[in-house]
């Protein structure tokens, strides 16, 4: 086998790895796993997500509707990229969360 082809593949698994340990960990925060994510319930009031999770990578506001979105990357439990957001309504309490993979066709995509 060839000795470069196995050191690249060394160094790509070695930057996935990397990779994958900083989105699922918030710098100085709790580990993001489905099952944090999962605790987030209706009602809660910002203060208690923000303990609960750490400092989201996004924010985003919502004028009109009087609310405010924030945005967690982590890898779910199989191993995809994925973006737990959390609503908060006007009040500052919990309205809805979602998840959603960046890539839900995993490396498969744009594969024929």
């Amino acid at each position: 086998m060839n000795p470069y082809r196995l050191a690249g593949a060394a160094a790509s698994v070695a930057a996935m790895t990397l990779l994958a340990a900083c989105a699922t960990l918030a710098p100085g925060g709790p580990a993001r796993t489905d099952e944090t994510f999962r605790q987030v319930a209706s009602g809660m009031p910002e203060s208690e997500v923000a303990q609960m999770l750490g400092r989201p990578d996004e924010t985003m506001r919502f004028p009109l509707s009087h609310s405010e979105a924030w945005d967690y990357r982590y890898y779910d439990t199989w191993g995809y990229l994925a973006i737990f957001s959390v609503t908060f309504g006007a009040d500052g309490r919990v309205v809805s969360t979602i998840s959603n993979r960046v890539n839900s066709g995993g490396d498969h995509a744009g594969s024929k």
